[in-house]
């Protein structure tokens, strides 16, 4: 006769048993039920394993609390899984993200640098770098421009809720600089700056009123044979025409001194030329060394003129847009003064204020590489709305729905605890 402790064992036993084949059922009914739609679910920081739960078992009400701007690949998943589900997915921030923007060009100089301008909100410390390493970091966000002698890949800014990608995707086309003026230190010297700075340079240079000086590729001033031109003062009016259909057609031109003064090329500067100013005495020589020099100032700046450098509240360089090609117009007439009595590095300074300023209206053509296989993200934020739509005020009443894996493990977990169990007590009593 069982005594009823045994009796007891073995409805435990059965127990156990019973509880097993439950969280079996369990297990084999959340394996094959269909997904489900219903309910809110609410995901926090990391998405992947959350999008994942939404690929296979999307909530009616998909939510995102995010504390920084997501990488390409995730939040290009969370678009794509919204609009094939046809579910509402909202997100908000946990705290500010900044907004941010980051692009990397070749400069179009003969140098092959690099510029990366970015911008960023906020006061947080940035950083910046590519494949290579870390290359400088930024004490808080603001706009900024850095020139890189070489880069290597992916150009990375990051700060505490984002990180923002990108990379020179093209290479352009270097033509020859057309210089006009007449002879003289101004010319002498800008012709060096620009072919010490690396530019192919074709002059003319007038020394009497019929005789000119010449040197490089001569032709038909165009954008097919150059990149720029620059006049150096008004003693080459013949050419004005020629300048001014360069121009409109798309070429850049910088006017510098008296060179506004030319009727024909009057239009396409970006204002009148006029008093001749002063440079403050012994400023060459100082960490300003442009206030030394005499200057035209740039009188009735056109609606559409941008000033580039002021001095006394009047421009003296200002650069816009002549049709499809950029005029510069600079006031220095006698920049010479500056690389002969400036400081030590008053002839690197001046080299790279020349070409510079060439650069900034060059013509030059733009040649497509080959698509890169990664992909960048220059504007980690906006990228973000334009995906998903603007951030959603947070909603307190929402809470996390149960994390389905979690409940799986329990179950299968206490599939094997009861087995175990009802093993166990089966051995200890002697059965099988």
């Amino acid at each position: 006769m069982r005594s009823p402790a045994d009796r007891a064992r073995r409805i435990a036993e059965l127990a156990l048993r019973a509880v097993a084949l439950a969280a079996l059922a369990g297990l084999l009914w959340r394996a094959i039920r269909p997904p489900s739609t219903a309910g809110t679910d609410v995901a926090r920081g990391n998405l992947d394993v959350t999008l994942a739960r939404w690929t296979f078992a999307p909530a009616a009400d998909m939510r995102a609390v995010l504390d920084r701007a997501p990488d390409p690949r995730t939040r290009d998943w969370a678009r794509a899984l919204a609009r094939v589900r046809g579910s509402a997915l909202r997100w908000s921030m946990a705290r500010p993200i900044v907004a941010s923007a980051v692009v990397a060009e070749l400069a179009p100089e003969p140098n092959a640098a690099t510029r990366v301008r970015l911008a960023a909100t906020g006061r947080e410390p940035i950083s910046v770098g590519d494949e290579a390493g870390l290359i400088d970091t930024l004490s808080h966000g603001g706009a900024a421009e850095l020139e890189l002698a070489a880069v290597a890949g992916e150009v990375r800014v990051s700060g505490a809720t984002f990180t923002a990608t990108t990379q020179p995707r093209d290479s352009i086309v270097l033509r020859p600089v057309l210089v006009l003026g007449a002879a003289g230190w101004e010319s002498k010297f800008t012709i060096a700056a620009l072919e010490e700075r690396g530019w192919r340079v074709a002059s003319r240079v007038r020394v009497a009123p019929t005789i000119q000086v010449t040197q490089g590729p001569l032709g038909t001033i165009d954008t097919a044979r150059y990149s720029a031109v620059v006049v150096l003062d008004s003693t080459v009016a013949s050419t004005a025409p020629e300048i001014v259909r360069y121009a409109r057609s798309g070429g850049g031109v910088v006017l510098a001194g008296s060179a506004a003064r030319i009727p024909a090329v009057a239009a396409l500067a970006p204002g009148t030329l006029g008093r001749r100013v002063a440079g403050v005495a012994g400023a060459i020589a100082s960490a300003a060394p442009r206030a030394g020099l005499g200057a035209f100032v740039i009188a009735s700046p056109k609606s559409d003129a941008i000033t580039l450098e002021s001095r006394d509240g009047a421009a003296v360089v200002a650069a816009r847009r002549a049709n499809a090609g950029r005029v510069m117009q600079s006031g220095y007439d006698e920049t010479w003064r500056w690389r002969m009595a400036g400081g030590d590095e008053a002839a690197a300074a001046h080299r790279e204020w020349w070409s510079r300023l060439v650069g900034a209206v060059a013509y030059t053509p733009v040649l497509s590489t080959a698509a890169s296989p990664r992909s960048v993200d220059e504007t980690p934020l906006a990228s973000l709305i334009d995906a998903l739509g603007p951030a959603a005020a947070p909603d307190t009443r929402a809470s996390p729905r149960g994390d389905p894996a979690r409940v799986t493990r329990i179950l299968f977990a206490l599939v094997i605890a009861s087995l175990l169990l009802e093993w166990a007590s089966r051995r200890l009593r002697g059965a099988r």
